[in-house]
This record gives structure tokens, C-alpha cells and sequence, in this order.
């Protein structure tokens, strides 16, 4: 019901600031809705940053999810901001907050290891990347082409990483890199 509610809201508001393609319905939303969702089981984290959070399509829906878990919607255009906020406010998402500006000034001040960070079409997933290399967060969640995994696979060799399919869907993945200790590590690759 909440998920159809923000579904709603979302297509309101795109009829007056284009925050989605003007040709999105009902049915192509609840596709991207439902591939957001398929990041459920691979969030290990009790602390999630959405990078980019445009129309909140990734983050809102886990937001929703896990009730739990503390939310960090991350957007920079302020026509975006504002719906975000107007959802969080309609959708009485506690665990939800905004934050106005580039993800790079969050991390600087805001970010945590014990964290998550998620993104969809990210332009520059090797900042992203950098993070996790970084030892500034313990995972990294991306929907995103394997092209632009292949960009910046050589530069993260060394970290844990997994490629999940989302169905129906040849030209996107799910991209995980995680921080782990080397025992959990080896134990992984035995």
C-alpha cells in the first residue's frame, strides 16, 4: 500500500517537474520499484546512503522496507530535493533523511565505515568505488551496466566483489564491493 502511495505521488509530482521520463506509467515504476527491492538481501548494514537520490526510486522503496534501518537520501538538484522531502513527509518515513549536496561532502563530514552506500546510474561510479578502497565504508551497492563495472574493476582487484543478474534485464547488474577482514575473506574464496 505505501509503495503504491509513493508510485502516486511520483507520477503526480513528474506531471509537474520532469523527476522521471514523462513517458514513465504505473507499471514502468513499479518494474524499477521492483528491482530497487533486489537489493534487500545483499544490505548487511544497519546505516544506508543513497548517492544521487534523484527521485528517490532506490531509496525510498528500502527506506520502506527495512522500517529498521537508518536512511541517508543524498541529491544535489533542488527540484529533486524536494520531492524527496515531500515523499519522507506523505510517507512518514522516520528512518529516512535528506541531505542537499554532492555525496563528497557528506562522506567528508557525515560518513561511516559501519555503512552502506547505493546507488542506480550513478554518472562517476569510480568516486563511489573510491570509498570502499578507501576503507571509508564497509559496502557498496550498485545497479548499474557491466561496461562501466569493467571501467574500474583492475583499481578495486583486491576487494571483495559480486555480480548479481537482475532478471529480464541483459544490460544491468547488481555490483557489490565489501570491505572484509582477511579471514572472513578466505573463507570466502576456499
Amino acid at each position: 500500500m505505501i509503495m503504491g502511495m509513493f508510485v502516486d505521488l511520483l507520477l503526480e509530482y513528474n506531471q509537474m517537474i520532469n523527476l522521471v521520463s514523462r513517458q514513465s506509467t504505473r507499471e514502468s515504476l513499479s518494474i524499477l520499484l521492483a528491482e530497487s527491492l533486489l537489493l534487500k538481501k545483499y544490505i548487511s548494514t544497519s546505516f544506508v546512503i543513497d548517492a544521487g537520490s534523484g527521485s528517490g526510486l532506490l531509496g525510498i522503496p528500502l527506506a520502506i522496507a527495512f522500517p529498521e534501518k537508518k536512511f541517508v537520501l543524498i541529491e544535489t538538484i533542488g527540484k529533486k530535493v524536494r520531492f524527496l522531502k515531500e515523499a519522507k513527509s506523505k510517507l512518514n518515513l522516520t528512518n529516512a533523511i535528506i541531505f542537499e549536496g554532492p555525496i563528497q561532502d557528506f562522506m567528508r563530514h557525515q560518513g561511516r565505515f559501519d555503512s552502506t552506500l547505493i546507488a542506480r546510474g550513478f554518472p562517476r561510479v569510480e568516486v563511489l568505488t573510491d570509498y570502499v578502497y578507501k576503507k571509508h565504508l564497509r559496502q557498496l551497492l550498485l545497479i548499474t551496466s557491466i561496461d562501466r563495472i569493467k571501467k574500474i574493476q583492475n583499481k578495486v582487484a583486491n576487494i571483495h566483489q559480486n555480480l548479481y543478474n537482475i532478471p529480464l534485464r541483459n544490460n544491468l547488474i547488481i555490483y557489490k564491493l565489501e570491505n572484509v577482514s582477511r579471514e572472513t575473506y578466505k573463507k570466502w574464496v576456499k
